[in-house]
């Protein structure tokens, strides 16, 4: 009887489980940009579905372009990638840019072809808890800031 309450019990909690215990997938990229809608997040269309899906969304009010890498036909993705620039930070010093690579180290900054900074990151999630993407999103949203604010404090923006 024991074993029945505890199977029922376990059961119950299995039902009751928020969908951020679901686990994330980026086999199917469509089926990805469905699961961040229904996290909340307001995706774009879906481009470059033949070879490294990409869509953009904004992190916490920042957009993001995000990429799914190492695809065989546009399915079955390997990694997420997340790359943002600061289209107020232009050119700055190649010695500030390595100072942030220094101290942001699960990213990498640079300047883009247009000279403006920007921000990328490469992240294994398939098979993740949502919580644990929302997780990223998260550390995604503070760095972005944190870099925003040290350009800021650094006299980097344009005016």
């Amino acid at each position: 009887m024991r074993l029945f309450i505890a199977a029922a019990t376990a059961a119950g909690f299995a039902m009751a489980a928020p969908a951020y215990a679901q686990a994330v997938s980026i086999k199917n990229p469509a089926a990805f940009v469905a699961t961040l809608k229904a996290m909340g997040y307001a995706p774009g269309a879906l481009s470059k579905i033949d070879t490294s899906p990409e869509v953009d969304i904004a992190v916490d009010g920042f957009g993001t372009t995000l990429r799914l890498v190492g695809c065989t036909a546009g399915a079955d993705c390997k990694y997420m990638t997340l790359v943002a620039s600061y289209s107020d930070v232009v050119n700055p010093p190649a010695s500030w840019v390595q100072k942030m690579n220094d101290e942001f180290d699960l990213l990498r900054v640079g300047i883009n072809d247009k000279g403006q900074l920007y921000m990328f990151g490469a992240y294994v999630v398939d098979g993740l808890p949502q919580r644990e993407l929302q997780r990223i999103f998260d550390f995604w949203s503070a760095d972005t800031s944190s870099i925003g604010q040290e350009a800021t404090d650094g006299g980097y923006t344009k005016k």
